[in-house]
């Protein structure tokens, strides 16, 4: 996973505990496994990959 960024534009506030770049924040590496483990898009802010946009603040595809 890339380097975490800081979090200037995330378009899911209410979901962010959700989010890759918190996720790690926690250390949650199981979770973090399972949502990234067939990934379909990438977040802008931060360049991580996940499975789902609801993982990441600024979801474009791959």
């Amino acid at each position: 996973m890339s380097p975490k960024a800081e979090n200037k534009t995330c378009g899911s506030n209410a979901e962010h505990q959700g989010h890759l770049c918190e996720l790690e924040s926690q250390q949650e590496w199981d979770i973090i496994r399972q949502v990234t483990d067939h990934p379909a898009v990438r977040c802008e802010n931060c360049g991580n990959e996940a499975n789902s946009a609801r993982n990441v603040c600024m979801p474009t595809k791959l």
